[in-house]
């Protein structure tokens, strides 16, 4: 008996070792193109980390290798496009990424979402793809009888043809993505109010943390939670303990007596703690200093390991790009062959300017910026970072009215990344020591001076009282 037990952990740790998967094709009249697979370091958090990198050959084919240590949705990204991705431990994927030029020259809101199609065969993402169809055809179709009545019969209709259509294909992904997709129907319909929910599909059950759906399933319940009526607490109360609190588990305590069906469940209560946390860092009456502490202290003290992982995860994602975070370093060269880097740039407020070669709006706000600089009398520098088009056009503007500041060019597309850069323009602005100040700002015409000003008294104000 004591040897079969061996056997099974053995084998338990076996399954969690990182596998190789292998993923090749070609993209589609698209040489020299940055192909990635970007995994998602926790399936709540959804925080984004590259784990392989390749470019396109001259032809437009790539092939590159990850590791993984179970299944998981993950992102296919050519340069800035990407697509969801299931991937399995040990598996090969075959596939063509389709060269869609429909949204040339239109923001990253207004494109298409990168397209492609597996040359060979995948069963579980092909059944994922079939359930999908199925469940938006449902969904479409039924819109009113789900969200007007309260009938389970519908749904069970729907579930019970599910089960029928997918009868000879067994995998435990696939199966509990079908169950908790088809439990956020419950939720909507109102079948199940959201105690019940909770109860039926959460409470003492286990929590399936690679799975999208499930996940996905929880943030539509929990994400709001500390605000419902369901969670039984007083609202004045989570502003004095998430503001003042160094202990999570007075949080842990405010959901455990708010609800006493989450009671005898400290894995499932401590993840609702993280998740809401997470919720309540851009919610104004809320601190987020001491919100970033309480995670810290389940990043560092939790018992359940993957819990650890989605603190620190959610600590990193939500910091991104936040007042005080370091800017994201880069080292460029500008319209004069003179090297500029982020370091170069303090003592002074340094308004960012994203810009597109060909973007008309762009070259149009050049003024602007150049008005917003004297403006405030040697306090502010302006850069400006050109991507694609004509990228000549705005050093050639500048130069022709003899605006002087310096025009870099951005050749590698994960620097617009690395700022969360998805129209042109884009504006941040960086603080005299290298943190931002404000990402995004608004536009040179939308008042930003007076936003500039507000941001430069609170940075007078925190130097003062940090001397």
């Amino acid at each position: 008996m004591r040897f079969l037990l061996l056997l099974s952990i053995l084998f338990g740790l076996l399954q969690l070792q990182a596998q190789t998967i292998t993923i090749s094709g070609v993209a589609e009249n698209q040489p020299n193109k940055l192909v990635r697979v970007i995994a998602f370091a926790d399936q709540f958090s959804m925080l984004e980390k590259t784990i392989a990198s390749v470019k396109t050959d001259n032809n437009g084919d790539f092939t590159l290798t990850a590791k993984i240590k179970q299944t998981q949705l993950a992102l296919l990204a050519l340069d800035l496009k990407k697509a969801e991705i299931l991937l399995e431990p040990n598996g090969n994927y075959n596939l063509k990424i389709l060269n869609d030029t429909s949204g040339k020259g239109k923001s990253i809101y207004e494109q298409n979402p990168l397209m492609f199609e597996f040359i060979d065969n995948n069963e579980l993402n092909s059944h994922l793809q079939q359930f999908n169809v199925m469940y938006n055809t449902f969904l479409i179709k039924n819109f009113n009888a789900i969200y007007r009545s309260r009938s389970s019969s519908i749904i069970y209709k729907f579930r019970i043809e599910v089960d029928s259509v997918f009868s000879t294909y067994s995998n435990s992904y696939f199966n509990y993505s079908v169950k908790y997709k088809i439990a956020s129907l419950e939720l909507a319909s109102r079948r199940l109010n959201e105690n019940k929910l909770i109860e039926e599909y959460f409470v003492n059950n286990e929590i399936f943390y690679n799975n999208i759906e499930y996940s996905s399933l929880f943030k539509e319940v929990f994400n709001n939670y500390f605000f419902s009526g369901s969670s039984g607490i007083d609202y004045a109360k989570l502003i004095e303990t998430t503001n003042y609190s160094v202990n999570f588990k007075k949080i842990d305590e405010l959901i455990s007596v708010g609800n006493p069906l989450l009671a005898s469940d400290e894995r499932l209560r401590e993840l609702i703690g993280i998740v809401g946390l997470a919720k309540l860092y851009n919610t104004k009456e809320f601190n987020r200093d001491n919100i970033i502490k309480l995670l810290r202290q389940v990043e560092r003290n939790s018992k359940f390991a993957e819990h650890g992982e989605i603190a620190g995860n959610y600590i990193i994602k939500l910091q991104k790009l936040s007042y005080g975070s370091m800017a994201p370093d880069f080292e460029l060269t500008d319209q004069n062959g003179k090297t500029v880097k982020l370091n170069d740039l303090q003592g002074k407020f340094t308004l960012l300017s994203f810009m597109e070669g060909d973007c008309k709006i762009c070259i149009s706000h050049i003024s602007l910026l150049d008005e917003l600089r004297q403006m405030f009398k040697g306090k502010l520098q302006n850069v400006s970072f050109v991507s694609g088009g004509n990228k000549s056009a705005i050093s050639v503007f500048m130069e022709e009215r003899d605006y002087d500041w310096p025009v870099l060019v951005v050749e590698d597309l994960l620097l617009l990344e690395a700022y969360d850069v998805k129209v042109f323009p884009t504006y941040i602005l960086i603080n005299p020591d290298g943190s931002i100040a404000m990402a995004t700002t608004p536009m040179p015409d939308e008042n930003l001076a007076a936003y500039i000003n507000g941001l430069m008294k609170k940075w007078e104000t925190r130097k003062v009282q940090s001397e």
